[in-house]
């Protein structure tokens, strides 16, 4: 698998990875509404978030691109 096949081909995950993904997902979350509740509404606020969810996409990408493919 080259680098370009590994960043850009679309992966059918097996159950496993896919549970690992929404294990992670429901982590962030968890974090995300903390943050919503505890932080003023303004940019600041904004901008945690986005780079929370951020995370989360480049986790997601961590574990498919290690993840067993279906």
């Amino acid at each position: 698998m080259t680098e370009i096949d590994k960043r850009f081909d679309y992966r059918t995950l097996d159950a496993e990875t896919r549970k690992r993904r929404v294990q992670m997902g429901k982590k962030i979350k968890a974090v995300a509404i903390e943050l919503n509740a505890l932080l003023a509404d303004g940019w600041e606020k904004k901008q945690a978030l986005l780079h929370l969810e951020e995370t989360m996409m480049w986790a997601n990408a961590a574990i498919a691109r290690e993840g067993k493919q279906s």
